[in-house]
């Protein structure tokens, strides 16, 4: 079996999907305070890649997904996920969140003095 790889990201994780800005034009863009989140987020995630010493994950996979949040506010635990999955995407870390590749996920969350994402991923030996 091989040893689960361990990731983690400072901060805390905006929706993608309910932080969108409309242009005039009508068209749909992440908000500043998204891609602010995500620039941060793929830079600690690449740094943290460097060192494990492997390419990106091709195959089945289960992640599991710790949210720590500073505060009581009302979170989807979905949307959280969602961009935790598209900043691995971008980060080169898993080649894509299709179920033949995620094969399963579970998500915790737990109120911290420190706001982050804790991220376990398991390749699935087949």
């Amino acid at each position: 079996m091989t040893e689960p790889i361990f990731l983690s990201i400072r901060g805390e994780t905006p929706a993608k999907k309910n932080s969108r800005i409309t242009l005039r034009n009508g068209k749909t863009i992440p908000s500043k305070r998204y891609r602010d989140w995500h620039s941060a987020a793929l830079f600690q995630l690449e740094e943290q890649w460097k060192g494990k010493g492997r390419g990106r994950f091709e195959s089945e996979i289960h992640v599991n997904f710790h949210f720590f949040h500073e505060d009581n506010r009302r979170r989807d635990s979905d949307n959280g996920v969602s961009s935790i999955f598209d900043t691995l995407q971008d980060a080169g870390i898993i080649s894509d969140d299709r179920w033949q590749i995620v094969r399963e996920f579970s998500v915790k969350n737990t109120k911290a003095a420190e706001a982050r994402c804790e991220i376990e991923i398991i390749e699935i030996e087949i």
